[in-house]
């Protein structure tokens, strides 16, 4: 998943640089309705940008195409696989039926919501990004705490690495620069005012 991933940021990161441009071209066209002929002409200027700047819309979605497959496999396998029945894993005594402690669970949902918080997302409205980094941690908390726990502890693995990998992103150049747009969006957006929350690097 590692190479899909890197895909997903180095395609949020160009969207993230233009996106001032796209703003201006939006705003040009604000008066005129969806149905309006000049929204054809916004569009063409904003699909020529796309293409000056080498930046692919569906880059952002094109590698989940990849992902979702595997995930489903990973799913059904481990959620069916006679392996599992009766087999050990430190506090767990059957890896088919679902952790009884409820420690994966948890550690499912607060590296969740650590991945969501660290990972910069400066075209999403900040309400929205909040909810979403405390409701789907909740949901998928939830749900794996009825799973068989040999696939909660393959998720909980999965989350564990995102985040350490998100960790390093964020040290790199590219996760430099994505945390700067970011901040400096927010600055904008506040008056100038230093936001009251930020992912830490």
């Amino acid at each position: 998943m590692l190479p899909t991933r890197f895909m997903m940021m180095k395609s949020s990161l160009k969207m993230m640089r233009i996106q001032p441009k796209v703003e201006a071209l939006k705003k040009r066209y604000a008066q005129y309705k969806i149905n309006d002929p000049k929204r054809a002409e916004m569009n063409a200027e904003m699909m020529a940008l796309y293409k000056t700047e080498g930046v692919n819309m569906y880059g952002g979605c094109l590698p989940l195409l990849i992902q979702m497959p595997l995930f489903f496999a990973y799913y059904r396998v481990l959620a069916n696989v006679i392996e599992l029945r009766q087999a050990h894993w430190y506090w767990l005594h059957d890896l088919s039926s679902p952790d009884p402690l409820f420690i994966l669970p948890a550690i499912i949902l607060v590296s969740m919501f650590l991945v969501q918080f660290l990972t910069p997302s400066p075209g999403m409205d900040p309400t929205q990004r909040k909810m979403m980094a405390f409701l789907m941690p909740v949901i998928f908390g939830y749900s794996m705490s009825h799973f068989a726990s040999g696939l909660a502890l393959y998720w909980c693995t999965g989350n564990l690495i995102n985040l350490a990998i998100q960790l390093s992103i964020n040290q790199s150049s590219m996760g430099k620069e994505m945390h700067a747009i970011a901040a400096k969006r927010a600055a904008k957006k506040s008056g100038g005012k230093p936001p009251m929350i930020q992912g830490r690097r």
